[in-house]
């Protein structure tokens, strides 16, 4: 792990919060910005023992001026930045012919505009040459279902967004990736795993490797692709889904 400056948004819990940690426990110095206050406070009490360089800046990715003055605090504190991580998101199911336009704009504000709005203000604090920008897409970019068509758009709209940002970004060194996890458990699915199991439905069922994605198999991801081990990924899209998107399994 190489990255010593991590920017972790959508950090006060789910896979930004995993993410912090791990960054953590390898010695990076790590800024969280999340929209709630009040689990961003537990999140930087949770991970900051002594000994750990945490900074915790409450901001909403629809904000662009709020943005501007978490990353620069956050900067100013850590000597810059070297990987942002893009967790941010929000999930509101609902078939196409039933969802509002305040539900369809949320969605792809923050889904999809808030990656670019971050991006931007966290790219003046990036070194000259060099370094890392992950975002956090989902399985649903890649095979969407049914009552979550504008979620999966949106996270299809931020995979092209993070590959046109790292044809760009090319010269700088600085490269953009994207993952997609399967459905994994966080605060935000949690409701829509029992819903699936009250109704018979094992969401391993379709999964190849037969289990649940986890924050760790996501936050283990995107280590390595803010490391030099990585130094020749860009503008990839990296499925971490148990083979998922890859087709059916086989009965059991």
């Amino acid at each position: 792990m190489t990255a010593e400056s991590v920017f972790v948004v959508g950090g006060a819990s789910g896979i930004g919060l995993e993410t912090a940690r791990y960054f953590l426990e390898r010695g990076a110095a790590v800024t969280i910005i999340d929209a709630n206050a009040d689990k961003l406070a537990r999140a930087e009490r949770a991970l900051a023992p002594p000994g750990k360089r945490v900074f915790a800046r409450a901001a909403d990715v629809r904000d662009r001026a709020g943005l501007q003055e978490a990353f620069s605090d956050g900067a100013a504190r850590h000597g810059g930045i070297d990987a942002l991580v893009f967790t941010a998101g929000v999930l509101l199911p609902a078939s196409l012919a039933d969802m509002t336009d305040d539900a369809y704009d949320l969605t792809f504000d923050v889904n999809a505009k808030g990656f670019w709005r971050c991006a931007q203000a966290a790219l003046p604090f990036f070194p000259e040459t060099g370094g890392a920008i992950v975002a956090i897409s989902s399985s649903a970019g890649l095979r969407p279902k049914a009552g979550n068509g504008a979620y999966a758009a949106s996270k299809v709209a931020l995979q092209f967004l993070a590959r046109t940002l790292a044809l760009e970004l090319a010269q700088r060194q600085i490269r953009v990736n994207c993952i997609c996890p399967s459905m994994l458990k966080t605060p935000m699915t949690e409701k829509f795993i029992a819903g699936a199991a009250q109704g018979g439905f094992h969401l391993t069922a379709t999964t190849p490797l037969g289990r649940l994605c986890t924050e760790a198999d996501i936050a283990r991801t995107i280590a390595f692709l803010c490391s030099d081990e990585a130094s020749f990924i860009t503008g990839a899209t990296v499925a971490v889904d148990g083979g998922s998107t890859a087709g059916m399994p086989l009965a059991l």
